[in-house]
């Protein structure tokens, strides 16, 4: 009895399952210690959950830093050096340290826009190690990063791809810890800067502009050039780029396929059973009493991102939303996959509540009023109060607007002392914090 699956569907799992094979064929080439290509390789493809094979391309090694000895103050030995201290370790990592460091400092001293146009900054292998060298190095000599980032943002670095402009967008996201958005994806067509693109969005150094539009259609081409290329055609870096990309697509899909908007009140209802275990020892019984206060919003907060993130990998904290009026807003968290945003609120008395649900009504009209990534939301309210008398009535007038899809309300957990109310006046100045500024603020 013939078992194979002969149908269209089965064919495109077969071939994409030989691609990933061949892409992993084309890596191996390059798993030499030391070797740029098999350095950038492995660095993409942490984002993994399971490597493929067994590395071999940690340069830090004694034997490595001796062949090496007379180009240390070079850029590509300086930026293998950076991707070995980032990811390995050993007798050597010492060494390795003091030899980076002093030939950082020559870098710098280097003109590193020649007139022919050879430099380290047009080879992303090269670009991401040095970085990534610079970074290590961020405390005792925070110069270099300075440095770099004046280079790579200077009118003279000639970014002439794409390629390019996406290397210098995340190499600025990690040394100024700002994210690029990046917009027009979708006509892009080769495949090797989607995925790219892909593995800016899943290290955090990039976001789409709109990621539940985007996302597929940037997935979806990905996974379409993947099967019409030739893993033998692509440099180690591209190919590495989409093993990882795809590695991840394929991941998310069956996330997909089980995880929907339902979901997500699930997880966030396991918060009591979960406040089981928290921590706030008695005095008179533990020797050195750890005790973990939730006074605010933003322990609160905390906790879910904790909960969340164990079961969507896209989680974002603190939303950017387009400006209304002159108001900007930053709900809690959003889960674009799903174009869900998680509204926090914490109840102090049980007056609290209808306030809470005023501000619910507003802000879900500022969040959600224009075409966007997101289309529902999930509040959650801890009642620090404890006014159970309330909840049903809460939850029933918020469910009632028309893109609120779940409501949960916990209360503290009984062995946390309810904590001391603050003034009424100091209460009252409390800013909220899904408002980021508006006018006269």
């Amino acid at each position: 009895m013939n078992n194979l699956d002969t149908g269209p569907s089965g064919l495109v799992s077969g071939h994409l399952a030989d691609q990933m094979v061949a892409l992993d064929d084309r890596i191996l080439s390059a798993n030499t210690p030391g070797s740029l290509d098999g350095l950038f390789a492995n660095h993409v493809m942490r984002g993994l959950t399971a490597a493929p094979f067994t590395w071999n391309v940690n340069p830090i090694t004694a034997r490595w830093l001796e062949q090496n000895t007379d180009r240390l103050g070079h850029a590509p030995q300086l930026a293998a050096l950076g991707y070995g201290l980032t990811h390995f370790s050993s007798d050597a990592s010492g060494d390795a340290r003091k030899h980076l460091a002093a030939g950082l400092s020559r870098l710098m001293l280097r003109d590193p826009y020649p007139a022919d146009g050879v430099t380290f900054l047009h080879d992303p292998r090269q670009l991401v190690g040095v970085t990534l060298g610079s970074t290590i190095l961020r405390e005792e000599l925070p110069q270099v990063c300075e440095w770099l980032l004046r280079v790579v943002q200077d009118e003279r670095l000639r970014t002439d791809t794409a390629r390019q402009d996406l290397v210098r967008h995340h190499v600025r996201s990690v040394l100024a810890d700002e994210v690029a958005t990046l917009g027009g994806l979708s006509q892009t067509h080769d495949v090797a800067n989607l995925a790219l693109a892909h593995w800016m969005t899943s290290v955090g150094t990039a976001r789409l502009a709109d990621p539940a539009a985007d996302l597929p259609l940037v997935q979806r081409a990905i996974l379409s050039g993947l099967m019409q290329t030739r893993a033998n055609d692509l440099s180690v870096p591209d190919a590495a780029l989409l093993r990882t990309a795809a590695g991840q697509i394929i991941a998310a899909s069956i996330d997909a396929a089980v995880l929907n908007r339902s979901h997500v009140g699930v997880v966030l209802r396991r918060f009591e059973p979960a406040m089981r275990r928290w921590r706030w020892d008695d005095p008179t019984k533990v020797k050195d009493p750890i005790q973990w206060p939730i006074t605010s919003e933003r322990e609160v907060q905390d906790i879910l991102w904790a909960l969340l993130r164990t079961a969507f990998d896209d989680v974002v904290d603190e939303e950017p939303l387009r400006k209304v009026g002159h108001s900007s807003y930053r709900p809690d968290f959003g889960l674009p996959r799903l174009g869900v945003l998680v509204e926090v609120k914490y109840v102090r008395s049980a007056a609290d509540f209808k306030k809470i649900e005023k501000e619910v009504m507003e802000d879900s009209v500022a969040y959600l009023r224009e075409a966007s990534t997101y289309k529902k939301i999930v509040v959650f309210i801890y009642d620090e109060s404890a006014s159970v008398q309330d909840h049903d009535i809460t939850a029933a007038a918020l469910r009632e607007l028309e893109h609120v899809i779940d409501v949960i309300i916990v209360c503290r957990p009984s062995q946390l002392p309810a904590p001391v109310q603050a003034p009424t006046n100091q209460a009252a100045g409390r800013r909220r914090r899904g408002v980021v500024s508006s006018a006269g603020s």
